[in-house]
């Protein structure tokens, strides 16, 4: 097992069978066993309001089931390697691969909407809202927006890693690493990225 997410009385898991199951966390049975991906899955994501999951595997697929009958509406393709990050809300879904890009897409139809480069090496970690996506990668923190598929600055450069952020709407945390230490960088971007 790789990857879970959790909702209600249910636990999600996907794991390195390339299967992707749901869990009655009350009497442990699995209720669902969904198969499809042709590699290892990394990342599992749940979209509560329309009871779907998103899975990201090492085959370069993200796929989104039901979870109400277990059956999958769409498979994702585009990523040429591993999808190792996934989030996803009301208006967006998005996913990160290792072979730099992300890509969003509509949570209504699979559809592809946007394709963001990166440069400067495998994303490490990204948080998204209505408005903006940050993406850390090795060496920097990049803004987007989400909306137009725009890169719009970088927020910090020069950095050997950046490991994880979080933001809200008016200040942003990333862990990052210098040569020799890990610390944490904190942004105060008030109410103006991206058009916020």
């Amino acid at each position: 097992m790789r990857a879970i997410a959790g909702f209600g009385n249910k636990i999600v898991s996907g794991s390195y069978d390339m299967q992707v199951r749901v869990w009655d966390l009350s009497t442990g049975q699995c209720l669902h066993r969904m198969t499809g991906h042709n590699a290892k899955v990394y990342s599992i994501v749940i979209d509560r309001p329309n009871r779907h999951c998103l899975s990201g595997s090492l085959d370069g697929t993200v796929r989104v089931w039901n979870l109400d009958d277990g059956s999958c509406l769409w498979t994702l393709r585009g990523h040429a390697e591993l999808v190792g990050l996934l989030d996803v809300n009301s208006e967006y879904m998005v996913s990160a691969g290792a072979d730099s890009t992300l890509r969003v897409w509509s949570p209504h139809t699979g559809e592809c909407q946007h394709v963001l480069r990166v440069s400067t090496g495998a994303i490490t970690c990204f948080q998204h809202d209505r408005l903006k996506i940050l993406s850390g990668s090795e060496g920097s923190l990049k803004l987007w927006d989400i909306r137009t598929g725009q890169f719009c600055r970088n927020l910090l450069t020069g950095m050997r890693g950046v490991w994880q952020v979080k933001f809200d709407q008016r200040r942003c945390v990333a862990a990052v690493q210098n040569e020799s230490h890990t610390s944490f960088e904190v942004l105060d971007f008030g109410y103006n990225v991206a058009g916020g």
